[in-house]
């Protein structure tokens, strides 16, 4: 099974790029190509270091929290072949089990006549400088979120590949939900790993105070959240993806 990873970057720190792409390249699964799109700020200095990764560079920003070149690599991922497309942002990590985990979802599913449409691990979080740490995300727990580096979708949810690019920019902070309310309101066979195989590096305040940790002074991401309900309209959202969102989904 061909499997590919799409991560759009914008001006990650060399080394935390660098951190991402290894942790692709030391998948157990034999067969994954790495995508890296570059949202304007390519790193020619770090990619040209690996061999056999697929880099794509946008000649400008499109502000949009990496939907933007996500859709443009998960497009280039379905037209050269891969059976399974997996995201992972720039900033968090694979365990080396996350593709041969969700390949064996897959495959089990198959066997057993119920193939599947997409597949969803768990991530642990952590925070910048305290990489130690292995946090659990509640709402996951619970399945009604599915972090965007957590989704794996297979071809036959192929119309869904591109569709990270059509959300509207003001939706931008909470796209991933807006994919799982679309796989909700189509029905799709979905699957969990079971396993956290996904490391999330957190900026949100509610993960320091889950770790017990002062609020750091800059770098928190909770200001993206307080324009997300008036920035967009449902006209928008209807004309873009024919969905009316939900920014709770249910569990699936």
């Amino acid at each position: 099974m061909k499997v590919a990873v799409v991560t759009p970057y914008y001006r990650e720190s060399p080394a935390t790029l660098r951190r991402c792409i290894d942790s692709v390249r030391a998948q157990t699964h034999a067969h994954v190509q790495h995508y890296l799109v570059a949202d304007g700020h390519p790193q020619p200095a770090v990619t040209q270091d690996y061999v056999g990764l697929s880099c794509i560079n946008l000649p400008q920003s499109h502000a949009d929290f990496g939907s933007t070149p996500r859709a443009v690599g998960a497009m280039c991922a379905l037209n050269e072949g891969a059976d399974v497309l997996c995201f992972l942002d720039a900033d968090n990590l694979f365990e080396s089990n996350h593709v041969a985990s969700v390949v064996a979802v897959y495959q089990q599913a198959s066997e057993a006549g119920q193939p599947l449409d997409a597949v969803f691990a768990y991530r642990h979080v952590f925070l910048p400088g305290h990489e130690h740490l292995r946090l659990k995300d509640f709402e996951e727990l619970r399945h009604v979120h599915v972090d965007t580096s957590c989704f794996t979708l297979a071809r036959s949810a192929a119309f869904l590949w591109p569709a990270w690019g059509l959300i509207p920019k003001g939706l931008g902070p909470v796209c991933d939900r807006v994919i799982l309310a679309l796989i909700r309101q189509h029905r799709l066979r979905v699957a969990w790993t079971g396993l956290h195989t996904v490391l999330y590096e957190s900026n949100w305040s509610a993960h320091y105070r889950l770790a017990g940790l002062p609020l750091p002074a800059t770098g928190l991401h909770d200001h993206t959240m307080r324009n997300v309900a008036r920035d967009f309209s449902e006209e928008e959202l209807f004309a873009h993806l024919r969905i009316k969102l939900r920014l709770r989904p249910r569990r699936i």
